[in-house]
């Protein structure tokens, strides 16, 4: 069973069952008030004629005609009155006349127990009222005064009533029926294609877009959906380009060794020198590759948003570390590693992200700086902020190139970026990792002046911010 045929079967349902009970109810009320007017009218004639037939001395034929005689008040009812004994002694009609039986009345046995009956029923054509009242003489019962009515037009008028509703009902019912399938195929086209889009896109089509307009539920969904898309369709093409990139700086350092191992063996006589420099040359290609290989492994690691660990992180201790390892690295070029560091600036982070963060940042200033330059490192704590600053005295970078510099595989300066064993990786990953932390990374750069990049993290929770800045 389709969605569509489920919710015009549910509406439908829902509106049979609301019509069925309006035509149902106002029935009974009427039925209900028929019966009861019914019952009292009878039950007063009923009343009525014992208590005048309890004034006479005896209940008998004579009697009794006379008395019914002198009230001549008939109504459309039939009245039969019995003796003690059951016996007809009055009727008030001549077709069918009981005087002189034995009427076994249920009603009037009742009546001849001291009760008084009174009901009314519906009955095919007709609605049909019996009474029956006990004549009490002298304390004890001597006869029983029976009312019957047989009312053929009040019946008509109540089924008359009936058949209304139901004609109106069953027209409303065809109405609700129509718009229930124009509605449900109004819902389910929607679907159908949001449906639709969902599977182009899961077919591999990014860039295609459900277009549903409204503002309902339908409509948000599809809004949601369309962004996701987008998301999707960003992410595909980053991975393209990753992955073109990737193949791309790979290949370069895998050629070089391929050339450099021709030679040497390709080369009759090569001088042992020369042997020893082309194998350099293999070692530092290798070297390459692994550090290449340790970056796309970190932004693998960062993109595939596996929770790492979270501890509370010694800013300060990690800065250090990388700064000493780092500096091994400046000490050739004549660089200077400065470092200002405030105690007491901890985050809730994974140290690896952090590592990565600093060491990137401070690896970039030293590799485009300039002979003799410095890299100036803070760390302090401002308005429960942690905030890391690192600036050099480099090249810098023009305007144009700093929307960019965070992109994968992005050089601003692609000669020196291989002389230096760049990759164009350490800023993707630097802004991958504090994207992570739900910190913020802001860059100043002047050319030929240098580089300023602050990056800012809440302050671990359980610390409370301590005091201090940077001018």
């Amino acid at each position: 069973m389709g969605i569509q045929l489920k919710v015009a079967l549910s509406y439908i349902a829902i509106i049979v069952c609301m019509l069925i009970l309006l035509n149902i109810y106002p029935i009974l009320v009427s039925q209900n008030f028929i019966f009861r007017s019914k019952q009292d009218t009878m039950q007063d004639k009923a009343t009525q004629y014992s208590r005048l037939l309890s004034t006479l001395d005896s209940i008998n034929r004579d009697s009794v005609e006379k008395m019914m005689n002198l009230l001549d008040d008939r109504g459309s009812y039939r009245v039969i009155i019995t003796d003690d004994n059951l016996m007809a002694v009055y009727d008030n009609t001549i077709t069918d006349n009981v005087l002189g039986k034995i009427i076994l009345l249920q009603e009037i046995r009742l009546a001849m127990e001291g009760n008084d009956v009174f009901y009314a029923t519906y009955d095919r054509d007709r609605i049909v009222s019996k009474a029956a009242s006990p004549i009490t003489i002298g304390g004890r019962v001597n006869g029983v005064v029976y009312l019957y009515e047989s009312d053929v037009e009040l019946a008509a008028l109540l089924s008359d009533i009936q058949t209304n509703l139901s004609t109106i009902a069953f027209l409303i019912s065809v109405v609700v029926v129509g718009l229930s399938l124009m509605m449900s195929k109004f819902l389910t086209s929607r679907i159908s294609t949001l449906l639709a889009a969902i599977r182009r896109v899961r077919e591999g089509e990014y860039g295609h877009r459900a277009k549903i307009k409204g503002r309902d539920e339908l409509a948000e969904i599809a809004k949601e959906f369309n962004a996701l898309s987008e998301r999707f369709e960003r992410v595909e093409n980053m991975r393209r380009q990753f992955v073109s990139d990737a193949s791309h700086e790979l290949k370069t350092p895998l050629a070089s060794i391929k050339v450099l191992a021709d030679s040497i063996t390709q080369t009759k006589d090569m001088p042992p020198e020369m042997i020893r420099e082309f194998v350099e040359d293999i070692g530092n290609e290798i070297n390459r590759l692994t550090r290449l290989a340790e970056k796309l492994l970190s932004i693998t690691r960062l993109d595939s948003n596996v929770e790492a660990e979270v501890s509370r992180v010694d800013v300060k201790e990690v800065i250090m570390r990388a700064a000493h390892t780092l500096n091994r690295l400046a000490q050739p070029e004549g660089i200077g590693i400065m470092l200002e560091l405030s105690d007491d600036c901890y985050i809730d982070a994974n140290e690896d992200d952090i590592y990565q963060i600093v060491f990137n940042l401070i690896e970039n200033a030293i590799k485009y700086n300039v002979k003799g330059g410095q890299v100036r490192v803070f760390l302090f704590m401002k308005e429960d902020k942690v905030h890391f600053i690192v600036s050099d005295t480099g090249v810098g970078i023009a305007k144009e190139d700093l929307d960019r510099i965070f992109e994968r595989f992005y050089r601003v300066d692609k000669a020196r970026s291989r002389e230096a064993g760049g990759s164009g990786l350490g800023l993707a990953i630097v802004q991958n990792a504090v994207t992570r932390l739900k910190g913020t990374i802001e860059t100043e750069s002047t050319l030929g002046e240098g580089t300023r990049i602050t990056v800012t993290f809440p302050c671990a929770k359980s610390r409370s911010a301590g005091k201090g800045g940077l001018s």
